[in-house]
């Protein structure tokens, strides 16, 4: 009699206790971005502090660039951004007088000034440009082809701290919402560092052991505003994280991408031994190093044709 009750019921209570561990889930990062995002433009206030301060500045001194940056700009444009920004930019100036953004926030009001008073567009804020020579197409096709995830590397031949640096430095080109570059890194190095933030990850232990560089990619959750912004964090991760992939193998280095797909506890412990934020989402983990001389063996990983991917609508 027993068994034939608890049966029915196995199913149902699995499928229960899934849903239950999904809507925790939910219900944690739901708590984690309301806490630390941004409020929405017409909710600001001089209250606002810290890296929202920053959020909201970066997005309306890039209202300006970017209005100004348009063939026929409107005259006059940028009101509300105008009155943010007098509002704004002395908060900032009492908080963080030296910030990058501050600056650029100054220059930007400047500058809508200028236009809307007389229809001069400002050379800094918004500068003329000339388009970028094009590579050939053999030369290309050759950059993307050669570029794979490496799970072979050469121990004695540890990345140097300088080449990281000028990996990041390329990787801050990435495009991103409102120029807010909200990408972080957090590099490790050694044997020992390596091993032991790999050991979070449950995709490398095959060959953790030949890692001697590690990187963590994440974003700062506080620099996005309001739920229409709630998913674009991960969206802006992962164009910088690929971006920081294509530097890596510009410069000579190889590299393998380790999906990031775990629950918060997973994440809090990544967290506290890497010493990442709160304020941090992580991305991915990218494990780098140069490959055996020797010669070393990828997975094929065939690709799907254009065909499949491409859609023309006309």
């Amino acid at each position: 009699m027993f068994d034939t009750i608890k049966k029915p019921l196995r199913g149902p209570v699995r499928r229960a206790k899934r849903g239950w561990l999904m809507y925790s889930e939910f219900l944690r990062d739901y708590r984690r971005y309301r806490d630390s995002a941004a409020p929405v433009d017409d909710a600001v206030t001089p209250v606002v502090s810290g890296v929202n301060l920053e959020a909201q500045l970066t997005k309306d001194y890039h209202r300006v660039e970017k209005g100004l940056s348009l063939r026929r700009p409107k005259q006059p444009f940028g009101a509300a951004v105008e009155h943010r920004l007098s509002m704004l930019i002395p908060v900032a100036g009492a908080q963080q007088a030296d910030a990058a953004y501050l600056r650029f926030a100054e220059d930007a009001k400047g500058a809508l000034l200028t236009w809307n008073d007389g229809g001069a567009v400002d050379d800094d804020v918004s500068p003329p440009a000339i388009p970028a020579p094009l590579f050939g197409a053999v030369e290309l096709d050759r950059f993307f082809a050669t570029r794979h995830s490496v799970r072979d590397f050469d121990e004695t031949r540890p990345v140097e701290p300088a080449t990281i640096e000028e990996a990041v430095r390329l990787a801050t080109y990435t495009p991103s919402v409102c120029n807010r570059q909200a990408g972080r890194v957090h590099a490790f190095s050694g044997a020992e560092d390596a091993a032991r933030i790999l050991a979070h990850q449950n995709g490398n232990a095959g060959f953790r052991d030949q890692v001697r560089s590690v990187l963590v990619v994440t974003v700062e959750r506080g620099l996005f505003a309001g739920a229409a912004e709630r998913n674009q964090r991960w969206i802006d991760g992962g164009l910088f994280a690929m971006t920081l992939v294509w530097a890596l193998h510009g410069l000579g280095v190889s590299s393998c991408m380790l999906n990031w797909s775990m629950t918060n506890d997973r994440t809090d412990a990544l967290r506290q031994a890497a010493g990442i934020p709160d304020s941090e989402d992580v991305i991915c983990l990218i494990a780098i190093g140069y490959p055996p001389e020797a010669g070393f063996r990828v997975a094929r990983s065939p690709r799907r044709p254009v065909s499949q991917v491409l859609t023309t609508h006309e």
